[in-house]
């Protein structure tokens, strides 16, 4: 009779394991959903703030948003058919970008960027760069000639997808390699106060059709910096620069 009581205590213990391992197995897919839909949702916001940002850019590079113009989250949701949510990120993800800025009673409005000054700064960044160029250490070169390289490759892909954020990313930090390899400690300091960045994207903008021959422009200075001709690349950073100034507003 005593082994009839820890028989009876066996039987339930089993099933406690069984029943435990049965809930796991049945959780499991219900997490996995949970975090597909999650990862779902996500990625038509993220979706749906680039959308945002790319036209808020197309339209200040086209003009229709005039410098000064305030901007509207409620507007552009309704617009284009979604939450004000993403607009609201897209706003501070363009405020970051130099292209907008806001104000406490005054809204969200595009930055003023005259022409007067973006062709100064478009001239500045040239000499800049020539400069910068002919004063990479060799060492320096050597280290960081395949990040370069590789840079040149992704405005390649991006300019054959017509991805032109993509494109503007590589091409913004191509030049600013370049120039951060530079002995003078100086140049990338006054170099990214121009706001290169920005001025950038927007120029890009409006130039979307000429993706690629902009990224085949890169391969000379690609080619004499291998050579480690940093004079000719110098000059070649300058005319590069000096290529866009008579497109510029």
């Amino acid at each position: 009779m005593k082994n009839k009581p820890n028989a009876i205590l066996a039987k339930p213990k089993s099933a406690s394991r069984l029943g435990s391992k049965s809930e796991a197995e049945l959780a499991e897919p219900t997490s996995a959903s949970e975090r597909a839909r999650q990862n779902a949702e996500i990625e038509r916001h993220r979706s749906a703030r680039e959308r945002i940002r790319l036209a808020v850019l197309k339209r200040i590079s086209e003009g229709m948003y005039l410098p000064g113009e305030r901007l509207k989250e409620m507007a552009l949701a309704h617009e284009f058919d979604m939450s004000q949510a993403p607009v609201r990120e897209a706003f501070r993800e363009l405020e970051a970008l130099g292209v907008l800025v806001s104000e406490h009673y005054r809204g969200t409005r595009v930055r003023e960027i005259s022409g007067r000054e973006t062709q100064d700064a478009y001239q500045l960044r040239g000499y800049l760069e020539e400069i910068a160029a002919q004063l990479i250490p060799p060492e320096k070169l050597k280290e960081e000639m395949d990040s370069i390289e590789a840079l040149q490759e992704v405005m390649r892909t991006a300019a054959r997808s017509g991805d032109v954020e993509g494109f503007a990313s590589a091409n913004i930090r191509f030049h600013r390699s370049i120039v951060g390899l530079s002995s003078n400690q100086t140049l990338p300091k006054v170099w990214d106060a121009l706001e290169i960045g920005v001025r950038s994207r927007l120029n890009l903008q409006k130039n979307e059709d000429r993706l690629l021959s902009l990224a085949e422009v890169h391969q000379p200075i690609v080619d004499a910096l291998k050579r480690g001709d940093l004079k000719h690349t110098g000059e070649l950073l300058r005319e590069h620069s000096f290529s866009f100034l008579d497109s510029l507003p």
